[in-house]
């Protein structure tokens, strides 16, 4: 008997850690006090499905009139390129304490080896922000044969 595995998302992703220059950092904390800004990529590699997606406070959280989020997109090409699809934002609510996960459930976006997961935060316009949060994906493995997809190709 098979059981569908699930855990979190390095289990199915890798960070797309950039040649030295470039400043993103994706398996770096956020600042969500910081301007808006782009944190990486993670590139599937092995087929699943987003089931959740959570933040997860380092830092305690204080907006005084907004939220900051998180934005994940999911993208069919490395590098941001491609189709792009939104898969949520995670809302960190002010007076966020530290180890506070937030999340969003429920999801069912479906990955194949190539294509990534964009992070990126936003801070709304109109308060102050202080504060850092860890972003993660809660995955299951998905079945579909390596076969079904244009981006899997076997090595000779």
């Amino acid at each position: 008997m098979s059981y569908t595995q699930k855990g979190n998302w390095l289990n199915f992703f890798t960070p797309n850690l950039a040649i030295a220059g470039n400043a993103t950092k994706p398996l770096a904390a956020i600042n969500v006090a910081a301007a808006n800004a782009t944190h990486g990529e993670f590139i599937c590699v092995v087929p699943c499905t987003i089931r959740q997606a959570q933040a997860t406070v380092i830092l305690n959280v204080v907006a005084e009139t907004t939220n900051p989020y998180v934005t994940l997109t999911k993208y069919t090409l490395p590098g941001a390129g491609g189709t792009s699809t939104a898969i949520d934002n995670v809302v960190i609510p002010g007076l966020a304490t530290l180890g506070q996960t937030f999340y969003v459930k429920d999801l069912a976006v479906s990955f194949v080896p190539g294509q990534v997961i964009q992070v990126k935060h936003v801070v709304v316009t109109g308060g102050s922000v202080a504060g850092e949060v860890v972003v993660s994906c809660v995955c299951e493995e998905d079945p579909e044969s390596y076969a079904n997809s244009s981006l899997m190709v076997e090595s000779a």
